[in-house]
């Protein structure tokens, strides 16, 4: 298995499968979670959104010999960045998203919205 930095700093396909396996991993745990307690996916994503800053956060404190105030908040300032790069990719993709989301709940009137 590649190390985390191969994988982080890599844009290799090798490198990115690795990312999409695990992402799809770690997805299909949260779904599982999600279903078996009753979360909305709106839910889901404040929380997971919390716990990615403070991931985050985390990260940059135990990979530092001297974390500091102004260390974490420049890393905030890099992670913000690194959200914003993502939803402009989702912007950007935003038509095939609904077309797919679409596609799911004509073929699964079970995941029809409510009202």
């Amino acid at each position: 298995m590649a190390s985390e930095n191969d994988l982080l700093n890599n844009d290799s396909e090798r490198a990115l499968d690795e990312i999409e396996r695990h992402r799809r991993a770690i997805y299909e745990r949260v779904s599982d979670y999600l279903d078996e307690n009753e979360l909305s996916e709106a839910v889901a994503a404040a929380i997971l959104l919390d716990m990615a800053v403070r991931m985050r956060m985390t990260a940059y404190g135990i990979s530092v010999a001297n974390p500091s105030i102004a260390g974490v908040k420049m890393e905030m300032d890099r992670f913000r960045r690194d959200v914003d790069t993502l939803i402009a990719l989702a912007k950007r993709n935003a038509e095939d998203f609904i077309r797919t989301i679409k596609t799911a709940r004509a073929e699964n009137p079970e995941t029809q919205a409510c009202g």
